[in-house]
């Protein structure tokens, strides 16, 4: 180094310079990837946010229906109890009919034979009403069963299935055949409103991917220590390009105002977290379109 004081103080200027530049870069780097933490922070507090709204707007809605379908159960109880007790009187009113009194004219006769041949149909079509109401009632009763809580009980996916296209009768037009092959599977400890709340998205998803028209196939049956639950449709598929992406949150391939994205990744959370199982895409459904498999371990005590 040169023994000139001015060459000197220039390099010192200069290592300062440079180390100040450095200081700053490292300086500007931890920022950069603070930003980046809260960024990341805040948007997993804004899905968690809306999961958590979408979980208690479901629990609202479960304890609702239950609430209605229990005053209903009460009165549809008693008319079958009458009905019932109606349709064991019939022999008798029949035979009545058939009796007739002298003091009859033809018309009161024909007016009573058109009776005796209309009225068992009557009270039969009467019960069975009452019974499709009272199977209406019960099945959005055991679709928001324990979904306001993480709690697990005994619980058949089978009839969780059934449960819930009955719910959704309303969305599930002729032009939407429905194949069910549900196999011989044991009872597994779930949460089963929330399990319902996932074939509701799926069958929702399947359905709106098909467009006008399309079969929609659900299986399940057991697969060693799994019971696997399989939903497919008719629709165009999933490209492959998009198939990780469509889990994540608030990832939707749907118009604005017609979805929130959220509908597959809450579905997944309560797979994978709550009953320790897998939610995937596979390629071999019944299906032409997408396929969704779910898999859910029958020993779900400890893990409950």
């Amino acid at each position: 180094m040169s023994d000139n004081p001015y060459e000197k103080a220039y390099q010192r200027e200069k290592s300062a310079r440079n180390e100040a530049e450095h200081l700053l870069e490292d300086l500007s780097r931890k920022l950069y990837e603070k930003n980046e933490e809260v960024n990341q922070l805040y948007e997993d507090l804004k899905r968690n946010q809306s999961i958590m709204v979408q979980h208690e707007k479901l629990a609202s809605v479960g304890e609702l229906a239950s609430g209605i379908a229990h005053e209903i159960n009460n009165p549809v109880g008693f008319c079958l109890t009458n009905i019932n007790t109606l349709h064991d009187h019939l022999p008798i009113l029949l035979d009545a009919c058939d009796a007739g009194s002298p003091e009859w004219d033809d018309a009161t006769r024909a007016e009573a034979q058109y009776i005796r041949e209309d009225l068992p149909a009557l009270v039969r079509e009467t019960l069975d009403g009452l019974i499709s109401i009272q199977t209406i009632v019960r099945d959005p009763r055991y679709y928001s069963r324990n979904s306001s809580q993480d709690s697990f009980s005994g619980a058949d996916l089978n009839q969780g299935i059934k449960a819930t296209l009955n719910v959704l009768r309303n969305k599930i037009s002729a032009q939407y055949p429905i194949h069910l092959n549900l196999g011989d599977i044991p009872l597994i400890s779930c949460n089963q409103g929330k399990l319902n709340q996932v074939f509701t998205n799926l069958i929702l998803n399947g359905l709106q991917a098909m467009g006008d028209s399309g079969n929609l196939y659900i299986d399940s049956y057991q697969d060693a220590d799994h019971v696997v639950i399989r939903i497919s449709d008719d629709g165009p598929g999933i490209d492959d390009a998009i198939a990780l992406e469509i889990f994540q949150p608030f990832y939707t391939t749907k118009k604005v105002g017609e979805g929130t994205g959220l509908g597959l990744s809450i579905s997944r959370s309560i797979i994978t977290e709550l009953h320790a199982g897998q939610l995937r895409l596979v390629d071999d459904g019944r299906g032409q379109g997408a396929t969704f498999e779910i898999r859910i371990p029958t020993e779900q005590a400890e893990s409950g």
